[in-house]
């Protein structure tokens, strides 16, 4: 039978491996008419569908380390190497919202428009709408699968369904409107900044330690309350994730009275509940109520 790991990365390895296997197709497509009717700019634009390949590749090798068994050094598994391939992918996003915005500043420069040429329009419109269709099922799967590396990758090929959408655009209106694709090209540029920055900093904050959010903190305290009545309070809790393997440490107060077997075994029937309802490995905390409280 296979479990929801297993099934998760798979997904990993199929969105990367489809997105190599596409990216490299449309690569060649591009490149061969670029070269064909000497076009520079459809030949720049192969070499970025190209470089989106890498990215993949990244996503790969994320997956492939995360899902690596627990070992003395890493007691708690690999599952931040997803996170990790997140902020190379987010930070590759980044590097290519920059190069957008120099791109189109220099074509507002330069004030030169395309020669209009309907193969190639077409050539280019295809490409565009396939990049948006993996953007869209990466997009699906990185949501499903809560991955933020292949959400990361989703948004590499939704930039460069853009950029390839953009220079189609710039084909037809290229006589007229020669301001059109540096002026639509600097509005996306900002996009993908936006987003880049954001998939850095979501990142980084899990990397560093994120605080559990205040449903995680309700939904771990309603749990362990309804264990056992005499559990009074849940406290100091602390959550660290590594991808699917989360450990949790809480602190819980019973009643002064109690013996330690008895606390003892509160604390493992709470452990084991968290296990059973959530998955995630939790370590248990007993303390007693003082005078006052208990009163």
């Amino acid at each position: 039978m296979i479990n929801s790991s297993d099934v998760r990365k798979v997904a990993g390895y199929l969105e990367g491996w489809v997105s190599v296997a596409i990216n490299t197709v449309l690569f060649v497509v591009k490149y061969f008419y670029g070269t064909l009717y000497n076009s520079i700019a459809i030949v720049a634009d192969s070499i970025h569908t190209l470089s989106d390949s890498l990215t993949s590749v990244i996503v790969i090798l994320g997956f492939w380390v995360s899902y690596r068994a627990a070992d003395e050094e890493h007691p708690f598994g690999h599952g931040r190497a997803e996170l990790i391939a997140t902020l190379i992918i987010a930070s590759m996003l980044i590097m290519v919202g920059i190069d957008f915005a120099q791109r189109s500043v220099s074509k507002l420069l330069s004030r030169e428009g395309l020669i209009f040429n309907w193969i190639l329009i077409v050539v280019l419109t295809i490409s565009a709408v396939i990049k948006e269709a993996m953007a869209l099922w990466a997009m699906a799967l990185g949501r499903r699968y809560n991955a933020t590396s292949i959400i990361a990758d989703a948004w590499h090929h939704r930039s460069d369904a853009i950029a390839t959408a953009l220079l189609a655009i710039a084909l037809v209106f290229g006589g007229s409107l020669w301001w059109l694709d540096g002026v639509l090209g600097i509005a996306v540029s900002a996009l993908i900044l936006m987003t880049g920055a954001k998939l850095v900093l979501d990142s980084s904050s899990e990397l560093l330690g994120k605080a559990p959010s205040v449903k995680d903190v309700e939904k771990l305290k309603n749990l362990v309350t309804n264990v056992n009545p005499l559990i009074k309070d849940v406290h100091h809790i602390h959550m660290h994730r590594y991808g699917e393997h989360v450990e949790v440490t809480l602190h819980i107060k019973v009643g002064n009275k109690m013996s330690v077997q008895e606390a003892h075994e509160i604390a493992s029937n709470v452990e084991k509940r968290i296990k059973e309802a959530l998955g995630w490995e939790a370590t248990v905390h007993i303390e007693p109520e003082n005078e006052e409280e208990s009163s």
